[in-house]
């Protein structure tokens, strides 16, 4: 079994705290994404590599889209595919434990309340968070690049050059990027994980 964590770069790493122990077995992989909240890559990977008895672990609903559309979506995908999803902010994701019937019936009573607007579960979009362009991916070379970088073995003009960034998005790619890095980095050390 694998325990895969997902969080976002603007949500805090204290919301895992102790729901990391209540699941936590002996020989569990545990492994650790940290995306931009806009960016639902690593999400998809994840949902790719999880076998039936591997548990997602998500800070907030909002880790799984932007819009209420997309978050009843991917909360189908979970019912549907009999896939384990604990939401930390949604203490009856996990406090019962972790089976498959209940896990699917939280999960579908999350969804009616999304979709009936009952107000059970609560989600609060800022309007403009999704304004101005469509978000751009990281390039496929980006991490070997960015190490190049930051090791000063390449300038930043052959990094924009070799990645077909212009300035202003491979500087704001930078700064994303050090958010990820910093965030993953924080909650590895906060939970001892390697």
């Amino acid at each position: 079994m694998s325990l895969y964590i997902y969080t976002k770069t603007t949500e805090d790493i204290n919301i895992f705290e102790g729901i990391i122990d209540l699941i936590r077995e002996e020989n569990v992989d545990i492994f650790v994404s940290v995306e931009h909240k806009r960016n639902f890559r690593e999400l998809n990977s994840i949902k790719n590599e999880m076998k039936n008895t591997d548990i997602l672990l998500i800070g907030s609903l909002k880790s799984l889209g932007i819009s209420k559309i997309d978050i009843a979506n991917e909360l189908e995908y979970f019912i549907n595919r009999k896939k384990f999803l604990l939401i930390a902010d949604i203490k009856t994701s996990y406090e019962y434990g972790v089976s498959q019937p209940m896990n699917k019936a939280i999960l579908k009573t999350i969804l009616d309340s999304l979709l009936l607007n009952n107000n059970i579960v609560k989600l609060e979009f800022n309007k403009k968070s999704n304004a101005g362009r469509n978000k751009m991916e990281f390039p496929d070379n980006w991490e070997e690049l960015y190490e190049k970088w930051d090791n000063e073995e390449i300038s930043s003009k052959k990094f924009m050059e070799e990645s077909g960034l212009k300035k202003a998005t491979f500087y704001n790619m930078i700064t994303e990027y050090r958010e990820i890095l910093k965030a993953n980095k924080d909650f590895v050390n906060k939970y001892k994980l390697s």
